[in-house]
């Protein structure tokens, strides 16, 4: 240590982490009000201990631990990192060796440089869904009518997803009839999905999900609400 004593190019890492004693930073902070080049140094390093703090400890502790070969002195665990590397920088003093950790601050730097990038660029995206089409077919007419439809049989997990979509094409004749849509099951059960007024020109489209599991549904049809008669039927 004798040897570089006076070589303050070495200081500024340790003293930024704060691995001085007492002494010694007074001593520095002498030096660095007559010397531009190391409050460059300083300066540069300023950044450093927030840089570190995205460095997980084991890593930051194992480049100081190998930049001579040595592995680290085993040591209470601290919460902190940087009480830690200036702990071991401290030893490593002991032991005459300065320049270590400019190395090791510098890998870190690397480090973090390196892993920035990567975090920044790294995004989760959600799997795309799939719909699971039971069936799709067009409805036929069973008895003369003006409505044209067709519909798709889903599975939304355990239950069926009925969409239907109709359209009504023009007429002379001026009428405004009402209509509901109509699921018969396996076991003979029907259900009534929705019900909507019609006249010419009209399109639009019903999608519901029923009580009902999507192999149990047999037929989807559209009946007349005045009538109650079907006048439309697609069977799955």
């Amino acid at each position: 240590m004798t040897q570089i004593a006076d070589d303050y190019t070495t200081w500024d890492a340790p003293y930024v982490l704060g691995s001085l004693t007492g002494s010694e930073r007074r001593e520095y902070e002498e030096h660095l009000a007559r010397c531009a080049d190391c409050r460059a140094s300083v300066a540069e390093l300023a950044g450093l201990p927030g840089m570190l703090a995205l460095v997980p400890t084991e890593t930051a502790l194992g480049m100081i631990g190998t930049a001579d070969g040595a592995a680290p002195e085993a040591e209470p665990p601290v919460p902190d990192l940087l009480p830690r590397l200036a702990a071991a920088e401290q030893r490593r003093r002991r032991r005459g060796r300065w320049a270590a950790l400019g190395g090791a601050v510098a890998a870190a730097a690397a480090a973090v440089a390196i892993a920035i990038p990567v975090l920044n660029t790294t995004t989760v995206t959600e799997p795309p869904v799939v719909e699971q089409v039971i069936a799709e077919r067009s409805m036929s007419p069973l008895e003369p009518t003006p409505i044209s439809a067709s519909f798709k049989l889903m599975a939304d997990g355990e239950r069926a997803r009925v969409v239907m979509s109709c359209t009504y094409g023009p007429s002379d004749l001026r009428y405004t009839y009402k209509y509901t849509l109509l699921v018969t099951g396996a076991d003979g059960r029907q259900l009534e999905l929705d019900e909507w007024p019609a006249g010419p020109g009209t399109a639009l489209t019903v999608d519901r999900t029923i009580d009902m599991a999507p192999d149990q549904v047999q037929k989807v049809e559209i009946k007349s609400s005045a009538t109650n008669k079907v006048v439309l039927t697609g069977t799955v």
